[in-house]
């Protein structure tokens, strides 16, 4: 636990009294009573314990081991405020750029960013959706947003979701093919597909590879987003992620159709650029999108 620090008011006080030599000038400075910034003087002594000023009929004026604590107290000070300043350019500056992708931006952060501008009224962002920005040095993106493994060279990482994968289709689909209650069934339905979730590799994992039958007629999408809208819209099952599929479920877009909760190998993380979250705009947004995300339950 950090040791209990002097008030910033009280450590204003002590630069004041030993600037100008006296306790009734620093309280005319500070809008204070003498006795007020006396009191505050024996404090600090108190606190640090040892005499910081002598007293005198003249004025004030610092023992060596105040002279040594005005140095520190004084470059303590220049460093909050060069803070201040460093965090005024931050956020009345450039806006700041989020490369993500268009499902997670639907479902995790677009959903939820308001409530981040309204906390933090002078930060500007930018929102880019492109896919391969990542690879051009020219783009100025302040954090992507990527599903993958988490290994990105000469980036830095937070991981943002783990996910699990599991079958979902629409209350319309299973009325007009019928419920589907058993792996072997997903053989007789049209499955959707997504290139980086093959369903070979979940069933695989659930034990029923030789089960199911994979019809080619389901499409092949890049983006999952845009598969689970074919999957709310009756078009076939889906192996969704819990990140974006969690919302259609409730809303009752969706169903779940077994228990089988699969854990990805893959995850969501934010990347950005080493010392980046030195930035207060980078480091505010981080750190808001991991607690959306563990407020939402996708960690």
């Amino acid at each position: 636990m950090r040791k209990r620090l002097p008030q910033l008011s009280t450590l204003l006080a002590f630069e004041a009294v030993a600037d100008l030599g006296s306790f009734s000038k620093a309280g005319e400075s500070l809008a204070l009573t003498h006795s007020a910034v006396s009191h505050q003087m024996r404090q600090l002594e108190e606190h640090v314990g040892v005499r910081l000023l002598h007293r005198l009929p003249s004025g004030v004026v610092l023992t060596p081991e105040g002279s040594v604590y005005l140095a520190e107290v004084k470059a303590a000070l220049k460093l909050l405020e060069n803070a201040g300043s460093l965090l005024k350019e931050s956020v009345e500056g450039r806006p700041l750029r989020i490369s993500v992708l268009p499902s997670f931006a639907g479902s995790m952060v677009v959903p939820e960013l308001l409530g981040f501008l309204e906390q933090n009224p002078s930060i500007k962002i930018e929102i880019d959706a492109r896919a391969g920005l990542e690879n051009d040095e020219n783009s100025k993106i302040d954090v992507f947003i990527r599903y993958g493994k988490a290994e990105w060279p000469h980036y830095d990482s937070v991981r943002l979701a783990d996910v699990e994968l599991f079958p979902v289709c629409s209350p319309a689909y299973l009325e007009k093919h019928g419920p589907i209650k058993k792996l072997s069934d997903l053989s007789r339905v049209v499955l959707l597909r997504h290139t980086m979730e093959p369903w070979e590799g979940w069933l695989k994992t659930v034990d029923a590879e030789n089960e199911v039958a994979i019809l080619p007629a389901g499409p092949l999408y890049t983006d999952a987003r845009l598969m689970l809208h074919a999957a709310c819209d009756g078009q076939g099952v889906a192996l969704a992620r819990n990140v974006l599929a969690e919302a259609d479920i409730r809303a009752g877009r969706l169903v779940r159709l077994f228990e089988y909760r699969v854990p990805s190998s893959q995850g969501y993380c934010a990347y950005f650029r080493p010392g980046a979250k030195s930035q207060p705009a980078i480091r505010l947004f981080l750190d808001w999108l991991v607690e959306v995300c563990k407020r939402l339950n996708v960690r």
